[in-house]
């Protein structure tokens, strides 16, 4: 998901080399899977309007995968810019279909109020007149304000559905110190960045149930389920509104304008919103690829937009095709060094790299690391959804390394081999030879550190992938990839799942170089000092 600040690590190398390091890692910080083939639509939404955003060519495809089978968010909301007394916030109204896609009767269900985590300072959200069919339903809020649960006017068999609607508030902090910026209004750039800004269920992990504790403290905070979002957005007319999803009206509304928005079957519903966005956009495919950016930044947003699109035409062909009409690359000054954060059809790249930096002089080629890394999400976490809270390396690991493949694929090996020294080994390196190794198939906040988190989720586990390659091959890699990409999309996928389609796709069994590389703290076994010193040459120092 987002990169992770390195600032406090300690170690016996060189300091221009640790400086180097940390920037190497920088870049580290969901529904059931869907039966095959046709099924019995289930008692969600059906509008097929809600599907607008997928590609014609995909649409029947996607909508008998999904129809009447996800949760369905309506919402109308009032978006209020912050002024000299008031911070920025929205007010909205939320029609909510739930669909109990558990196998038990539930007899309360659970939502996520993400703003309300102490990282987002003066930011937070309330919730307001929660009913049922005209019916006031009782709710109570843990872990510190951020997971509401909601009691139900009657148990709800699985597979049946709720209508439910709700009021909320969402205040957006400005500049919260603490945060990543995916949440908050940035006074110098003047752009609001709002992921999570409205109540979201909990999520749940077929293998684990719900995922109910506090948000993740390393890793990423939102675990969700697919779910359709049908949007509307009243806003002063000069903010240009970027979003999951298509735009299918706008029309005044009085001094404001009300925009609408549909989103597919998607995780999640993000928006950013500035006056001054400027884009520009490329075709790939039937995908409009959009690269948003302030004005000063023109010529980097240019970069990010041939980056994006080359990006997609890789991971399209081997990976199978992205479903949606639109992808969004948006500038956004992110906090405590982050390089990007992805979301479903749209990506926050870090503002810091839109200009000079000394990360963009240490690594060659970060920004476009960090941008074909978020596309990379698109399909490890945005299709193929996995609990990120137990298994973050399924997303975070492939993402990474299907990076090195696309400077592979653009650039050659050579340009591959630079990036795996610099954003894989040198993290890791620095982890393994400094404090030892870990295992990389652990929960999130198990891990001792974020550093580790990192260098492990980030580092170890995309070598990892990449030994799964060498011993299986190109075409039977791919394969399986494009494989498990088909069951699972618009689901949750297990480890298992992953290993299961690459043991299928070349007929070999991976038991044990899946326990050795995931499961178990051996890189010791796999490098060593002459390794260490093979790198500090490789990358200059």
């Amino acid at each position: 998901m987002h990169a992770i600040s390195f600032a406090g690590r300690h170690t016996r190398l060189d300091s221009r080399l640790f400086a180097m390091l940390i920037v190497a890692a920088l870049l580290i910080p969901s529904l059931t899977s869907p039966a095959a083939g046709a099924q019995a639509p289930g008692p969600g939404d059906a509008d097929r309007e809600l599907y607008g955003p997928v590609l014609a060519a995909q649409q029947d495809a996607v909508y008998a995968e999904t129809e009447g089978m996800l949760s369905r968010f309506r919402i109308d909301a009032i978006f209020t810019p912050r002024t000299k007394s008031e911070l920025a916030h929205i007010d909205g109204s939320v029609q909510l279909r739930f669909v109990n896609i558990t196998p038990d009767a539930l007899s309360e269900l659970y939502l996520r109020l993400y703003p309300n985590a102490d990282e987002y300072a003066d930011g937070g959200m309330t919730l307001a007149d929660i009913s049922s069919d005209g019916s006031e339903l009782d709710v109570r809020l843990s872990e510190a304000d951020t997971l509401a649960t909601v009691t139900l006017p009657q148990s709800l068999s699985s597979g049946a559905a709720l209508d439910l609607s709700l009021d909320f508030t969402s205040t957006i902090p400005t500049d919260p110190a603490g945060s990543y910026g995916m949440y908050s209004y940035d006074v110098q750039s003047g752009s609001y960045a709002l992921a999570h800004w409205l109540p979201l269920l909990a999520g749940f992990d077929p293998a684990t149930g719900w995922e109910l504790g506090p948000p993740s403290e390393y890793g990423d905070p939102v675990f969700t389920n697919t779910a359709l979002f049908d949007v509307s957005i009243t806003s002063p007319t000069d903010f240009v509104l970027v979003t999951t999803g298509s735009e299918v009206e706008s029309a005044p509304n009085g001094d404001l304008m009300t925009h609408r928005f549909v989103s597919g079957p998607v995780r999640d519903f993000v928006m950013a919103l500035d006056a001054d966005f400027q884009v520009e956009s490329l075709t790939v495919g039937e995908t409009v690829v959009n690269s948003y950016f302030n004005p000063d930044s023109a010529e980097t947003g240019l970069e990010v937009l041939t980056a994006g699109a080359q990006s997609l035409e890789v991971y399209n062909r081997l990976a199978g095709d992205y479903p949606y009409a639109e992808m969004d690359l948006v500038q956004i000054d992110l906090g405590n060094g982050a390089g990007g954060v992805e979301f479903p059809q749209l990506m926050f790249i870090g503002g810091d790299y839109y200009g000079p930096s000394e990360t963009l002089t240490l690594i060659p080629g970060y920004l476009e690391f960090v941008v074909a890394h978020e596309v990379a999400h698109q399909w490890w976490y945005g299709l193929v959804g996995n609990n990120q809270y137990r298994h973050a390396f399924i997303d975070e690991g492939m993402a990474n390394y299907l990076t090195i493949v696309y400077f592979e694929q653009i650039y050659g090996e050579e340009a591959a081999n630079q990036q795996i020294n610099y954003n894989l080994k040198a993290s890791y390196f620095a982890r393994l030879f400094k404090d030892g190794d870990q295992i990389v198939d652990q929960p999130t906040d198990d891990f001792p550190s974020q550093r580790a988190y990192g260098s492990i989720v980030y580092g170890k586990a995309a070598l990892g992938f990449g030994e799964v390659r060498d011993t299986i091959g190109d075409d039977a890699f791919f394969d399986g990839l494009r494989a498990y990409v088909s069951e699972f999309r618009f689901g949750i996928a297990e480890p298992q799942d992953l290993k299961e389609a690459f043991e299928t796709a070349s007929d070999t069994d991976l038991d044990e170089l899946w326990r050795h590389w995931f499961e178990a703290a051996e890189g010791g076994q796999d490098f060593d000092a002459a390794d260490l010193a093979n790198l500090l040459r490789e990358i200059g120092r």
